[in-house]
């Protein structure tokens, strides 16, 4: 099963001509595979070090001030360019909506961004090995596929300090 969606993932990166097919791709992924419709891409500006939103899906772009999205641990963690996971503190039914994923988007061993995956559709109980797998091809092939979008998007309103 790994296999496949690793595969899928792949084919629909590679399959991607531009900065807004890549976006799709990676919504798709997200959405599809992980099971996940809200997040938001953040990118790391090169010459003042912010972190600064440049796109996000099902969540109201107000709302993707880095600051309150990224904890110190989480940022710290990312930019080391590893995937960080946050999970409920509790166990009660609907709790795993909660958990959170934020991946780091890797190129030539930089990060350049963080993919910022907030909330867990319903069905979903959390993430498994399987989806640990997808998210570790994400921080490599996602920052390949978008690294020249990262690198060339406008500043966002929001930004924090790396």
């Amino acid at each position: 099963m790994s296999d496949l969606r690793l595969a899928a993932a792949r084919r629909r990166l590679a399959e991607s001509s531009d900065q807004s097919d890549a976006l799709e791709a990676i919504r798709e992924i997200v959405s599809n595979l992980l099971g996940s419709e809200q997040m938001v891409l953040f990118a790391f500006d090169r010459q003042t070090a912010n972190l600064r939103m440049v796109w996000s899906f099902g969540i109201d772009a107000q709302e993707c001030n880095p600051l309150r999205i990224l904890s110190d641990v989480c940022l710290r963690r990312v930019t080391r360019g590893e995937c960080h996971v946050e999970l409920p503190h509790d166990n009660r039914s609907g709790s795993a909506a909660k958990t959170r994923a934020f991946v780091p988007l890797r190129h030539a061993n930089r990060t350049v961004g963080v993919l910022a995956i907030l909330r867990l559709l319903p069905q979903k109980l959390g993430f498994d090995r399987l989806d640990m797998d997808l998210l570790g091809f994400l921080s490599i092939e996602a920052g390949k596929a978008l690294l020249g979008s990262l690198a060339n998007a406008p500043p966002g309103e929001s930004e924090v300090r790396a």
